[in-house]
């Protein structure tokens, strides 16, 4: 169970990456200070940001039940997510070196997590 909660953590936090990214576009980038904090208030933003709270407690309660050193190369497959969510989302070309990239992390947490 602690698996799928690390699982869990991980894709929001992938899922609060996606967001962020859409709602980057709705962000100033000139006309002064305030006009740039301000459009950093936006629904998107404010999403991902919550993504991101629920990812870390979730986290915290994966590493009261998990050793680090097993619980944190789980994290990586964050890296597998945000590609796939950003080749469908987003249309983001995928390649031979990103497939092969993203095998090797698999590779690496499950050679981790094998007891």
């Amino acid at each position: 169970m602690i698996y799928v909660i690390a699982l869990i953590s991980v894709a929001l936090g992938s899922i609060g990456q996606l967001i962020l990214k859409i709602g980057s576009g709705e962000v100033k980038t000139g006309g002064g200070i305030w006009a740039i904090v301000l459009s950093l208030i936006n629904l998107k933003i404010i999403t991902a940001i919550c993504c991101f709270v629920i990812s870390m407690f979730l986290w915290i309660f994966v590493l009261r039940k998990m050793e680090l050193s097993l619980a944190y190369p789980m994290v990586s497959m964050g890296y597998i997510f945000v590609m796939l969510l950003s080749f469908y989302f987003l249309q983001e070309q995928l390649s031979l070196m990103k497939f092969l990239g993203t095998g090797l992390i698999v590779a690496g947490v499950v050679v981790l997590n094998v007891k």
